[in-house]
């Protein structure tokens, strides 16, 4: 065991303002750069001349989703815009249909810019579409602004070897309908080998590549190589291939292209609403996407197109200025390496009778114990803080003391542990402990998920090697053995902090309790260092570890306190009107995302919550409440003509909205078995089991800009069973008898996604 020394309170504050000094650099490096102004080289790309075309698109505020007229104005001014850059513009138009059944006529733009060679292209996209809440300033017509931007900075730079394509695709909002017509149905899509796709999750922030293709090792490299401001992670883009989230890069991909995918994910909770506007989009992130995607696009039009080389890098960048990578080949070598060096110095301390069994078992205990029960008290943390009302939705307006719950309370945790187990485990023991586990998971990830594995295995490796000075020393001596720990544990915050604070970014209050766990795994490595508070006096014995736990107190207390919502950061509430045609019935539907009715809009009228959802096919809570009959007629469908073979009934049907709805959907309940749907002649893939969980297990297929005419579909089903399905058309806002609760919806209530609807059905029979 390590004697205590009276340099050891020193040791810790060292480490303590090291990790601190981590911490803010990191927050610094986040900050995107600043802005150029119109002014400047005509070369660069300029946020301020980016923005002014984003005005353009997006001034005014209103919402364009695909098939609006408002979508067709945009639309209008994006061919403009090329026009007067020097491009001939073309259009694409095109009916398509994703895996949910959801399908629209889109209309793309593109431009071509030839290259020095004839041969592959490479492709810069972005979506001009927005939902239907809100005018999509970010998501995605600062894309837009971005790619025009490019094509005019373009122009004044000379030939480059690869020819350009410009895409700014219709329908992704809808399902990234745009993107699929432009891979399955037009000419130019057959050059192309490598793609920059632009999109975004908020309003601000930097602006990160969070994924790539199959051949990412090609991508990463010309990446690292040409990114002045690079924000990238492996960790981002193992994480992106688990969730249920696409961009139009899902479509490119699948399609076998390579490339980056760029978005910016700050002020998330403005995302899909009003507030996506253009005051609220930031100059900074329009200057940073843009940077890197023109960065990253003359990158790849330069480079070798015709075949990529196959291989996935381990990539990460450090504090926004560099990007490290390997391949993911080296990866699990590393880690047994960094795994046989340090048990060979565990193996040699207990053999030379410096470190005990007793006390490695005690840091092997030590490790677990700390991460234990920072899971636990953060679930009763998070789960007291729910109950109190402090986190009803996954974003809230002030997010700051709740994170500093979660990142004081692992600190508590660890260095009171710390305190605790140091008399048994003492410094090599402590050390020993933490090193041991963490090259286990070091093993352990690089086998599994190896795009994470760095975060481990770096600071792994480094303990390895910073520990055999001091290890293998014939007689123990306490000078500069505090190395083998602040080293590593430096590197395990530069490396950590990173993707930690992005984790809440992206991913919201649901994710609390793993952040405090692996802010404790990152603070593991205090460990060792506490053990000399031993020797400390009572204050700094009880000052260092009741420092995090009074601060923990207060963040919780301000968490409680300070309000949820605020008019920047409202909860998403969204009101229908719904009609049922079949019982004559009428009522308003509000979903509020937290399942609490905001005071103002249930005083508004008699609403009373139904848990169950107001349709069949519903999967959450909604409030209902009586609504005026409106005359409105509701929507037909009509078979066409009926036919049997081989034990299946088909049928050919027309689906119309009788009263011009832009969206009509027909819904086939569970067991149904609907097989080999066609929407207009155009096959839809069949249901996936994640589609049919969002609907309760029902099939849904719908035309989000169905004409007058109405949308003809095609199925079958097996014969003899017969069912009730439902035809619904969907209009945006609601009718005029609604304007009272849209005045009753407070500052701190804001609609999202599809936001306001005015929604009829009809239950129809279905005989085969």
């Amino acid at each position: 065991m390590e004697a205590p020394s009276g340099h050891g309170v020193r040791r810790i504050v060292f480490a303590v303002a090291v990790l601190a000094a981590i911490f803010v650099l990191t927050l610094l490096a986040e900050q995107p750069p600043a802005e150029k102004p119109a002014s400047a080289g005509t070369t660069e790309f300029s946020a301020a001349r980016a923005r002014g075309v984003l005005n353009q698109l997006v001034g005014s505020g209103v919402p364009h989703p695909v098939g609006s007229s408002a979508n067709e104005t945009v639309e209008n001014l994006i061919e403009t815009q090329f026009r007067a850059l020097g491009y001939t513009p073309q259009s694409q138009t095109a009916f398509d249909c994703d895996e949910y059944g959801d399908c629209a006529t889109v209309k793309n733009v593109q431009a071509i810019l030839n290259g020095s060679e004839i041969g592959p292209a490479v492709l810069i996209a972005a979506h001009y579409d927005s939902v239907q809440a809100g005018p999509g300033a970010f998501d995605d017509a600062a894309g837009v602004a971005v790619v025009l931007e490019i094509a005019r900075a373009l122009k004044s730079l000379p030939p480059q070897r690869n020819p350009i394509i410009f895409l700014i695709d219709d329908g992704e909002e809808a399902g990234l309908l745009g993107a699929h017509a432009f891979v399955n149905r037009n000419q130019w899509a057959k050059s192309v080998r490598a793609v920059v796709n632009i999109d975004a999750r908020g309003t601000s922030g930097p602006s990160l590549m969070f994924e790539t293709g199959a051949a990412n090792a090609w991508a990463v490299s010309l990446y690292r190589k040409s990114l002045k401001r690079p924000a990238t992670s492996s960790i981002f883009y193992t994480a992106y291939k688990q969730i249920p989230n696409d961009t139009d890069f899902t479509v490119f991909k699948a399609a076998g292209w390579e490339g980056v995918n760029f978005a910016v994910i700050g002020s998330v909770i403005r995302y899909h609403t009003p507030l996506d506007n253009f005051e609220n989009a930031m100059a900074a992130s329009v200057q940073h996407q843009g940077d890197n995607a023109l960065e990253s696009l003359l990158a790849f039009a330069n480079a070798d197109l015709s075949n990529p080389p196959p291989g996935e890098d381990v990539f990460f960048d450090v504090f926004e200025r560099w990007t490290v990578a390997w391949p993911v080949g080296w990866t699990l070598p590393l880690a047994l390496f960094a795994a046989v060096l340090l048990f060979f110095q565990i193996a040699w301390m207990i053999w030379r009778k410096r470190l005990s069994l007793g006390e490695y078992l005690w840091g092997i205990l030590e490790w677990i114990v700390m991460l234990v029960v920072t899971g636990l008290l953060a679930y009763i943390l998070a789960r007291l803080l729910h109950r109190l009302g402090a986190t009803p939705v996954n974003w809230i307006a002030h997010p700051i003391p709740l994170l500093v719950t979660f990142w004081s309370l692992p600190i508590a945790v660890v260095i009171t542990h710390s305190m605790l187990f140091s008399r048994r485990s003492g410094f090599w023991g402590a050390w020993a402990g933490v090193w041991t586990w963490w090259t286990l998971l070091s093993v352990v990830l690089a086998s599994l998920m190896p795009g994470v594995s760095y975060v481990v295995l770096v600071p792994s490796f480094v303990a390895a090697l910073a520990g055999l000075p001091f290890t293998l020393r014939q007689k123990e001596k306490s000078a500069g053995s505090g190395w083998a720990a602040t080293l590593p544990l430096a590197l395990a915050a530069v490396l950590a902090f990173s993707p930690l604070v992005m984790l809440y970014t992206g991913l919201g209050n649901q994710f609390l309790i793993l952040i405090a766990v692996l802010v404790a795994l990152v603070l593991t490595p205090l460990a060792p260092l506490c053990t000399s508070l031993q020797g400390a006096g009572d204050i700094s014995r009880l000052a260092f570890p009741l420092s995090p736990v009074v601060v923990t107190g207060l963040a919780v207390f301000v968490t409680v306190v300070v309000p949820t919502y605020s008019a920047k950061a409202p909860e998403h509430t969204n009101i229908d009107y719904w009609l049922d045609a079949d019982a004559g019935k009428s009522q308003w539907l509000a979903f509020p995302e937290s399942h609490r009715l905001p005071e103002p809009i249930r005083l508004a009228t008699q609403f009373h919550r139904v848990d169950s959802g107001p349709f069949p096919w519903s999967t959450g809570s909604a409030f209902v409440a009586d609504a005026p009959h409106v005359d409105l007629p509701p929507p037909t469908f009509t078979v066409l003509e009926s036919s049997e073979l081989a034990g299946k009934r088909i049928f050919r049907a027309l689906l119309r909205s009788e009263r011009g709805a832009p969206e009509t959907m027909v819904m086939f309940p569970p067991g149904a078995n609907v097989e080999s749907v066609r929407m207009e002649g155009l096959p839809v893939a069949p249901k996936t089991e994640r589609a049919r969980r969002y609907f309760n297990g029902w099939d849904f297929y719908g035309c989000v800009t169905t004409p007058a005419k109405g949308i003809e579909i095609t199925f079958q089903i097996p014969t003899g069973k017969s069912f009730e399905l439902y035809a619904l058309d969907r209009t945006y806002g609601l009718p005029p008898d609604g304007s009272f609760l849209l005045k009753a919806r407070p500052l701190t209530a804001i609609p999202y996604s599809e936001g306001d609807m005015t929604v009829l059905s009809r239950r129809v029979q279905l005989i085969p």
